[in-house]
């Protein structure tokens, strides 16, 4: 009988994911950035720069997501074993959903900066809001 094997075992096992120990400064670090990139995100709604926002929004969500790995005593080498990983780990709860959305994004993310695809008004808008929520539901996870 053939068994599937979780994503992040998968992860694991290929190093992508590694296990450590907690690092609270690292976990500070990530929610800084995250809210960095979150400011540069949203200033970017004004000019119309819809790409930079869309990018900004990612890398402010997965941000949160390293610094949720990082309480866990996880190191990344793959944004989609993180958020895999996120995913499992927070099942059936707020950021597992906000791991869907940031899921969606790495994917738009690839689309826009390899590929050149065009982000709308409407998702750059949305983008921001999004990560604000991450932003927010990771520090009350971490508390």
């Amino acid at each position: 009988m053939w068994l599937a094997v979780p994503e992040t075992d998968k992860c694991f096992k290929k190093g992508l994911l590694r296990k450590g120990i907690p690092e609270s400064e690292r976990i500070e670090a990530s929610l800084k950035l995250a809210a960095h990139y979150l400011e540069r995100g949203e200033g970017n709604v004004k000019l119309e720069y819809y790409d930079v926002v869309s990018l900004m929004a990612y890398n402010a969500t997965f941000q949160c997501c390293r610094a949720l790995l990082f309480n866990d005593g996880i190191t990344e080498r793959s944004h989609y074993c993180a958020i895999r990983y996120t995913r499992e780990k927070y099942a059936s709860t707020q950021l597992d959903a906000l791991a869907e959305i940031l899921d969606d994004y790495r994917q738009n993310r690839h689309l826009t900066q390899y590929e050149g695809e065009k982000v709308s008004e409407k998702e750059a808008t949305e983008a921001p809001a999004d990560a604000r929520k991450f932003l927010a539901k990771t520090k009350e996870s971490l508390a």
